[in-house]
Formats: C-alpha cells, structure tokens, sequence
C-alpha cells in the first residue's frame, strides 16, 4: 500500500513539473582518462577525446534551483604509449543546477551524482575487452556554465568513484573514470 502510494505520488510531482519542465538536445566533446592503482602503484593514462550527445530535461525547483536529469550516450577511455582504450557507456547525469542570477540568462554551477552502463569496451590489440569491465559506472559531476536562454554552454568534471576494473580473488587493480566535458545545450 505504501509502495503503491509512493508511486502515484511520484507521478503527481513528475507530471507537475513536467508542465514547467524544458527538454533540451545536448552534444560536447569528452576529454577522457583512466585513473589505475596496481600493486600501489599509480598509472594514469593520457587524455583521449571522445563525443556525448542526448537528451537532458530541466525541472525548475525554486528561482536559483533547476534539477536536469539527461540521458546521453558517452564516448570515454584513455590512452598511454603503449596503449588505447575506447569505452562507450550510456549515461544518466542527474545534476542540480544554480543560477547565479534570478534572470532567464547567467553563469550557474552544477553538482550531482552520474550513473553510467557500460555498452563497450575495446583496445588496439586484444580488441573486445568488455570482460575485463564492470557493467556500472558512478561518480560525482561539478562544473560552470553560462545560460543564454535557448542555447546553453557549459563545462563539467566527472569523477568516477567506482572501480570499473573486474577483478578476481587477491587482485586489487583499481580502474576509474576521469572526464572533463565540453558542451552546448539547445532547448526548444
């Protein structure tokens, strides 16, 4: 009973801000890396260039504050002399938003949790090497951005807290993401 009235009361508060709520068509440039631990030792791979494009929704919370989920398909990896790694993930940022101004246009910060399923894993020599990653990715977004009404640009970092490196009994090889990303937003 109580599960079935979280539910519609999910759906109220979904369908209200749905009515303010503005969907907007982003696209940017990843600036990816890997972060490894093996053995204690630290090994960090160069940045690789990717793309992330989808869709993001604001909700507007107050007048400083608008929640912006999105769903957006996210070109990752890294690279080192020996070596490059291309990861691809489907992800869902989940970010608040703060407006600086109480105006449609302005600088904000962003901050929030992202969750990421990995689609694919490759390498230059071994080729598919998704078995060797976990499914899920997560981590925190932060960053700046400037609201000029319709169109929207921004840059955020994403730290990934999860270790995406499967490992077996006694190995204790961390991975994680690291991402600074570049992008524009329109809202329509």
């Amino acid at each position: 009973m109580i599960k079935r009235f979280l539910q519609i009361v999910l759906i109220l508060v979904s369908t209200s801000y749905f009515s303010v709520a503005q969907l907007g068509v982003r696209a940017g440039l990843n600036f990816s890396s890997m972060k490894f631990e093996v053995i204690g030792l630290n090994a960090d791979t160069d940045s690789k260039v990717g793309v992330h494009f989808g869709l993001v929704n604001d909700l507007p919370l107050s007048d400083a504050i608008t929640f912006r989920p999105g769903f957006l398909f996210s070109l990752k990896g890294g690279k080192s002399d020996e070596e490059t790694i291309s990861t691809s993930y489907i992800e869902v940022p989940l970010s608040f938003i703060y407006n600086f101004t109480k105006e449609d246009v302005g600088f904000f910060g962003e901050l929030g949790p992202y969750l990421g399923l990995l689609m694919s894993a490759k390498n230059e020599s071994d080729g598919d090497i998704k078995e060797g990653f976990e499914s899920l990715d997560y981590g925190l977004n932060f960053g700046l951005g400037y609201d000029l009404g319709t169109f929207i640009v921004g840059a955020n970092y994403g730290l990934g807290l999860a270790n995406i490196a499967k490992t077996g009994d006694g190995d204790d090889t961390t991975a994680k993401n690291a991402n600074v990303s570049v992008y524009g937003i329109y809202q329509f």
